[in-house]
């Protein structure tokens, strides 16, 4: 990708962040939120405004690094491995410092490749945690009826 079509993408992407933080300025005041009685959504809408501000500024933050990397000349390539990033992914997300591959390496043990919105198990944490978390300490266990016992029917007579 050339510089000046990289500068244009930047360009886009900053003021793209800067129209979406000057919207987040502009927020109701908590008062105009909700009831007074339940204030589950000023909550909710404080929440909400606090990861958007959060994402926006991580976002923010790899523009900076972006920009930084086309002053140094080193714009679209992988901060990982220096790797070329093919402009077709640099159109999608200006911002991409990894290549695709790279990426979803780095998101191994999180997704899975053919489910990406499926959560794999943690890997750190036994079998034994794992059944553990899974049982529930309010039941009581499940024991053999009295009643009623079965044996296995023994077929080799």
């Amino acid at each position: 990708m050339d510089q000046a079509q990289a500068r244009a993408l930047l360009a886009g992407e900053r003021a793209r962040l800067q129209r979406l933080l000057q919207a987040g300025a502009g927020e109701l005041p908590a008062a105009e939120l909700g009831d007074e009685v339940d204030d589950a959504d000023r909550r909710t809408a404080e929440e909400t405004g606090l990861a958007v501000d959060e994402l926006l500024r991580a976002r923010w933050a790899a523009l900076e690094r972006a920009e930084a990397r086309l002053a140094a000349g080193s714009y679209g390539r992988s901060v990982r491995s220096g790797q070329q990033i093919p402009d077709e992914r640099l159109e999608a997300d200006p911002l991409a410092e990894l290549t695709v591959q790279e990426a979803a390496d780095a998101a191994v043990g999180l997704v899975s490749a053919d489910h990406p919105f499926e959560v794999l198990a943690d890997p750190d944490i036994t079998p034994e945690e794992e059944q553990a978390s899974e049982e529930d300490d309010d039941e009581p266990a499940l024991e053999p009826s009295p009643g009623i016992h079965i044996e296995p029917h023994n077929q080799a007579r």
